[in-house]
């Protein structure tokens, strides 16, 4: 009875193991899915606008540019920090460099991270999405403030995971329609959240930025100026995780799952058939 309590709780453990491992991974290969098919549609459905097309939406999204603020840094995570009170846009936000019309403005792509994310209209706050602070400037080119971009974590994705390893000189790009900007990086800085709003940005630049929570209650900053166009190899959606992990990895914890399964059936199959034997015996 000893040696039969102590199998069991070694298979229970083992499946448990695999449980804890699993369901992470399950979970941010989904959310990796979702964001690279609505990457996808962007793409494909801003290729398909006419160079007209492209140039009204771009000058719309610049004429909402010039109703900000001057200077709109505030913390996107603060109560009310997605609030649009800076520009009495109504509905007409959500339009805005929305060509397939499901609320994706931009694709973000981080080569040292391997992270390839869409952009989404902001509001309230959403997990397991980047989106873009609404009181921010769009990103259509020109000054008027910064481009600020943020994301809620939830459990299991991160969909700013790795965004400390960045530093001055990285590089990151910002599909807008049908053109690729280049930003390289200037400052990564970890700040509170009262310190966001001395922030400020020259009159003029083409600035991006990234603001993640860290788990002091913190913002980590990664602030980017737009450059000429540079040479450096996009990412892969189909081939890109978190911390460029490779999509291979992620078949371990699904084997490892998958023993701990056959072990289980193999267990109980076994017990029943000495249980059968005992009850012939007697």
């Amino acid at each position: 009875m000893k040696r039969f309590l102590l199998t069991l709780l070694s298979i229970a453990l083992l499946a448990a193991l695999a449980v804890y491992i699993v369901v992470p991974a399950t979970v941010r290969q989904i959310r990796l899915r979702e964001n690279a098919q609505a990457a996808s549609a962007y793409r494909a459905a801003a290729d398909g606008l006419s160079l007209l097309d492209c140039g009204t939406m771009l000058a719309l999204a610049q004429d909402h540019n010039r109703a900000l603020d001057s200077d709109p840094w505030t913390d996107p995570y603060a109560p009310g920090g997605t609030d649009p009170a800076q520009a009495d846009d109504g509905d007409s936000y959500e339009l805005l460099l929305n060509p397939a019309g499901d609320g994706v403005m931009a694709v973000l792509e981080a080569p040292k991270l391997g992270l390839s994310l869409a952009v989404h209209h902001g509001g309230e706050a959403e997990a397991a999405r980047l989106a873009h602070a609404r009181w921010s400037r769009l990103p259509s080119g020109g000054g008027y403030g910064p481009c600020v971009l943020y994301a809620t974590a939830e459990r299991f994705f991160k969909p700013l995971a790795g965004l400390d390893r960045l530093m001055p000189g990285d590089c990151l790009f910002l599909r807008v329609l049908q053109d690729t900007a280049t930003y390289e990086i200037f400052q990564v800085a970890t700040l509170s959240p009262e310190a966001l709003s001395a922030l400020e940005t020259d009159e003029g630049d083409d600035e991006c930025a990234l603001v993640a929570q860290t788990g002091a209650g913190d913002r980590l900053v990664v602030r980017a100026r737009r450059v000429p166009r540079q040479s450096v190899r996009p990412v892969d959606d189909s081939m890109a995780l978190p911390g460029g992990v490779p999509e291979l990895m992620l078949a371990t914890p699904v084997a490892v799952a998958g023993l701990a399964l056959l072990a289980v059936v193999e267990f109980f199959r076994r017990a029943i058939r000495r249980l059968r034997r005992r009850r012939m015996k007697l």
